[in-house]
């Protein structure tokens, strides 16, 4: 028989029969809310439920005991708040006729929604063990949740990540949710909140739910982070959520963890859009990060990224083509404006210095959006506000027409008279090969043509993430927006296995993932040694000089000894 008064229900360690307990101070003469199961109840005679350590609009969570397996773990009891009832024999049911219908519509989305995230495999979320019905409703049970949410972990360690440190904690998390959206599973309320972070350094997603109970509704309680929720989950817009959703919850949490403050909430920005940034801070970020970010913060979902693989490849790779095409089209106008403004000076004899004076202002305006973020770092205060034409102007906006040159007089001959277009001139193809595709940008000769990644390859002689090859060879003479694609290099396939002992543990990842190592292969875990520095790598497997693939596994092994407090430096990040 299975003893339920051996545990505590707030840590699931041995009861001490104290009235607190020694390890993590929970009274026993607490109980759970009214509407949960009580402490120490039996569920489906396994698991001896715990305290509840979370509520949300779709559920309840508690800590719980798995008797046959010996462990802690979650379990997550679908209990959508204002449509359900709890009896006396701890049953639950649609607390009206009326709710019924979506009581028992929600109850089947909740079984499959956690059968679909059971089944996916390298996703950085706790596993699902095992998922059944009893009491009238049913239960998911996870893997024991050990770490501190995202928003408690940065208010112990200053607030801020600097982005060479949030880069690897968050490419794992873009491909979790990339693959969660690719299965039909839309998250809807991603936040410092739901985010988790692991003593094992690793972020994972949590509060998963059906997606109906993230509306703000009669039926529903409103599940809405102010700030990291989109447009359309207020009610002004509710129901149209898809994964431009994601990308917004994805895009204000990064801005949170770089910038120290979240965006102003997304109905309040509908009519003052500017979000302020600490020039300090967008000066050590790469260009391709404030693009990403000002592109997947959009109020408006016309305007907006549309899905997390396309944010994280800006985030990764700079801009993608589609998010470049209002600068093409600007580009395009300013040129044949000045080609155009050319033809009707040769025409009307005009002199040599306004041609000039006219080719400088179109230049102007034609490199404008190329380098508007970099040069709105260089100013004192950076605001987004400034970026308002820019980066937050709607990405569908339509080229304006050309206004038709001056029609000149009847005496002209026809050859003369004929208008001159941009098409009928050619450019040299530039040399990409070896270059970076966030560094096109900057390059003058690539502005004439239209440059889009169609693949990605592994190289031996081209660095990770440079230019391998492009479709058209350089030298050759093509019309201006002709088109250009270009293959990425993965890096070498196989490689030699870095030397990262010495370095810090952030370090290390970044060299790691440099070299090609996939994130989920990387095995962080703990070693104390007070003979060396705090956070260091003490020892690595492989050895370095090993050949490897970029899936193969590496351990580091990380020095968790901690100095006395009044040595320890202020910048260590503060886990406890």
């Amino acid at each position: 028989m299975i003893d339920v008064n051996r545990f505590c229900p707030g840590c699931m360690g041995e009861a001490t029969g104290d009235r607190y307990c020694d390890i993590c101070g929970y009274d026993n003469l607490s109980k759970n809310p009214v509407e949960a199961l009580n402490v120490k109840f039996l569920l489906n005679n396994r698991y001896i439920i715990g305290t509840v350590i979370d509520q949300s609009s779709e559920s309840i969570t508690y800590i719980a005991f798995d008797s046959e397996k010996n462990i802690t773990v979650d379990i997550k009891e679908y209990f959508p708040l204002n449509m359900s009832v709890r009896y006396p024999d701890k049953t639950v049911a649609a607390k009206t006729k009326e709710n019924n219908y979506y009581f028992n519509e929600g109850l089947l989305e909740f079984i499959e929604l956690n059968r679909k995230i059971a089944r996916l495999e390298n996703i950085s979320v706790f596993n699902t063990t095992s998922i059944f019905e009893e009491n009238g409703t049913a239960y998911t049970v996870m893997s024991h949740n050990t770490g501190i949410t995202l928003s408690n972990f940065l208010e112990r360690n200053g607030g801020v990540l600097k982005w060479e440190q949030a880069r690897p904690l968050f490419l794992p998390l873009f491909d979790t949710v990339a693959t969660l959206n690719e299965n039909g599973i839309i998250h809807g309320g991603i936040s410092p909140e739901s985010i988790s972070v692991g003593r094992d350094g690793k972020l994972r997603l949590t509060n998963i739910s059906i997606i109906k109970t993230r509306f703000a509704s009669e039926n529903f309680a409103t599940a809405i982070y102010p700030g990291c929720a989109a447009i359309e989950q207020y009610s002004t817009e509710k129901g149209n959520i898809g994964t431009f959703t994601d990308v917004y919850g994805l895009a204000s949490t990064l801005f949170r963890v770089i910038m120290g403050s979240l965006p102003p909430a997304a109905n309040e920005r509908l009519n003052n859009d500017k979000m302020s940034i600490s020039s300090s801070i967008a000066a050590d970020l790469p260009r391709q990060v404030l693009v990403a970010l000002a592109n997947g913060l959009q109020v408006k979902i016309g305007d907006r990224t549309k899905s997390v693989e396309q944010f994280r490849d800006e985030i990764v790779y700079g801009e993608t083509p589609e998010n470049i095409q209002k600068a093409d089209a600007k580009r395009r106008k300013a040129a044949e404006q000045e080609d155009s403004q050319s033809a009707v000076i040769a025409k009307t004899g005009g002199q040599s210095s306004n041609k000039k004076n006219s080719k400088k202002g179109n230049s102007s305006v034609k490199y404008a959006v190329i380098s508007a973020l970099c040069t709105v770092i260089l100013v004192v205060a950076l605001v987004f506000g400034v970026f308002g034409s820019k980066l937050f102007k709607n990405k569908n906006d339509k080229k304006e027409k050309t206004v038709s040159s001056e029609t000149t007089t009847s005496q002209e001959s026809d050859e003369d008279s004929k208008p001159i277009y941009p098409d009928e001139k050619t450019y040299p193809v530039p040399d990409l090969a070896g270059k970076y595709y966030s560094e096109l940008k900057k390059l003058p000769d690539c502005d004439y043509f239209k440059i889009s990644i169609s693949g990605k390859t592994f190289s031996n002689t081209v660095p990770r993430g440079a230019i391998c090859s492009q479709s058209v060879e350089a030298g050759k003479q093509l019309t201006r927006d002709s088109q250009i694609n270009i293959v990425i290099s993965l890096g070498p396939k196989s490689f030699r296995m870095a030397n990262v002992v010495g370095q810090t543990r952030d370090k290390a990842l970044i060299d790691l993932l440099k070299q090609g190592f996939l994130y989920n292969n990387i095995e962080v875990l703990e070693k104390e040694d007070p003979d060396s520095k705090p956070d260091v790598v003490l020892k690595q497997d492989p050895k370095p000089g090993e050949e490897l693939t970029s899936d193969d596994s590496v351990t580091i092994y990380v020095n968790s000894y901690v100095p006395p407090a009044e040595t320890q430096e202020a910048t260590d990040f503060n886990y406890e």
